[in-house]
């Protein structure tokens, strides 16, 4: 007996159970809680050092960076930000402080951060946050995408550069305080140290009934009651006469001392702001100037609208 021939229309019907499996397993949450679409970046940050290490300069050649932080959806103003950095002449690298996303799934860190600063001429490096760890729960998904250990130090020119995680649990490990007093040793040898790190050590912002933000929890790294671990920090970095320490975590502009340590807030990059009708509100990033004798300057540029056109693109 002939067998019938199986019309087109017919043959697609009986394949569909087996398409619409194979998108739901696409699309399904992995064991870790990312989504579907994997971005294809792992070590980013270690890509990105090495491409620094090698645009660096020589030791008697000033150079600049720029430092943004929380530029985390929804409705993230990062595209606007980035659009006016990318403006910016003679730029070696741009960090961000972290709170990079909100619940740290693969494929939100896709759409707030990594389609936005994938394929850019200037390398960009992060620190890993609060949001980053997301309670914990996620942090694997940062360790895969921008590589393990979450801190680490480099040098570019007269400058060292240690990177901080004091995201999770508010604080730092003791590791990680071991491993920071051996780096800032080390980084004695240069004339210009900088830390960052997305908590503050503590907030500058009032807190008193009658002030801007009444009855405000501290937003730093004594939130959870981890007071001796920020003195002990603070005390570090007072010790070893570090130039400036970055931060995030507050939407806002600040700066000042922490101890002896001088500090800048700048949690403007694109999250929504922190002490609205105040004139620390606003969003924005810090130029950071670093010439051959050590005078290092500080630019903190506001932003207000996009910048076009966005040319520093590599194609």
């Amino acid at each position: 007996m002939a067998q019938s021939k199986l019309t087109p229309l017919t043959a697609f019907l009986r394949l569909l159970p087996r398409l619409a499996l194979i998108l739901l397993l696409l699309l399904a949450p992995s064991a870790d809680g990312s989504e579907g679409a994997v971005p294809p970046e792992e070590n980013w940050n270690r890509e990105n050092l090495a491409r620094i290490a090698a645009l660096a300069p020589s030791s008697n050649t000033g150079f600049s960076f720029v430092v943004v932080g929380d530029t985390q959806g929804p409705n993230s103003k990062f595209p606007m930000v980035l659009s006016a950095i990318l403006k910016e002449e003679g730029i070696l690298f741009v960090f961000d402080l972290g709170d990079l996303v909100n619940y740290a799934t693969d494929e939100e860190y896709e759409e707030t951060f990594f389609r936005h600063v994938r394929g850019l001429d200037v390398p960009f490096l992060t620190c890993a946050s609060n949001h980053d760890h997301f309670k914990s729960k996620r942090a694997a998904n940062y360790s895969r995408l921008f590589g393990t250990p979450h801190y680490y130090s480099f040098s570019v020119a007269n400058a060292a550069f240690i990177v901080l995680d004091n995201g999770q649990d508010y604080s730092m490990t003791e590791e990680q305080f071991l491993w920071l007093e051996r780096e800032l040793a080390v980084a004695a040898e240069k004339p210009v140290r900088f830390v960052m790190m997305h908590r503050p050590i503590s907030d500058p912002r009032p807190s008193r009934k009658g002030t801007v933000v009444p009855k405000r929890k501290p937003h730093d790294m004594t939130e959870n009651g981890r007071t001796q671990d920020a003195a002990r920090l603070s005390a570090l970095l007072d010790e070893w006469g570090v130039t400036m320490v970055f931060a995030g975590h507050i939407h806002s502009y600040y700066r000042g001392t922490w101890g002896r340590t001088p500090y800048i807030i700048t949690g403007g990059g694109g999250g929504g702001l922190h002490d609205s009708g105040t004139e620390a509100s606003f969003h924005h990033y810090v130029r950071v100037d670093v010439p051959p004798d050590g005078r290092v300057t500080y630019k903190v540029v506001p932003v207000r609208k996009m910048v076009a056109p966005q040319i520093a693109l590599n194609r």
